[in-house]
């Protein structure tokens, strides 16, 4: 993977809010983030939409955000006692 710049950055985060003001509130999904291509197809990070079920009715999830790529990967997670 690629070191990106302050400036990609700083584009990706934007990029992060954006898209988890328009889909985090569906109870479907329980995290967006920037990380590590799962795929392995990006020399960049990507946005990485953490879904509670991988086939959410009524969900539609971008393949970009401003140029940034998005992924969907499984992830429930719940605190831990």
């Amino acid at each position: 993977m690629n070191a990106p710049s302050e400036q990609w950055w700083a584009k990706a985060r934007q990029a992060r809010d954006k898209l988890a003001a328009q889909i985090l509130s569906h109870p479907g999904v329980s995290l967006v983030d920037i990380g590590e291509d799962p795929d392995g197809t990006s020399r960049t990070p990507v946005l990485r939409v953490h879904m509670r079920q991988v086939d959410v009715a009524g969900l539609q999830v971008p393949r970009d955000v401003d140029g940034i790529p998005v992924r969907v990967i499984r992830g429930d997670y719940q605190l831990q006692s």
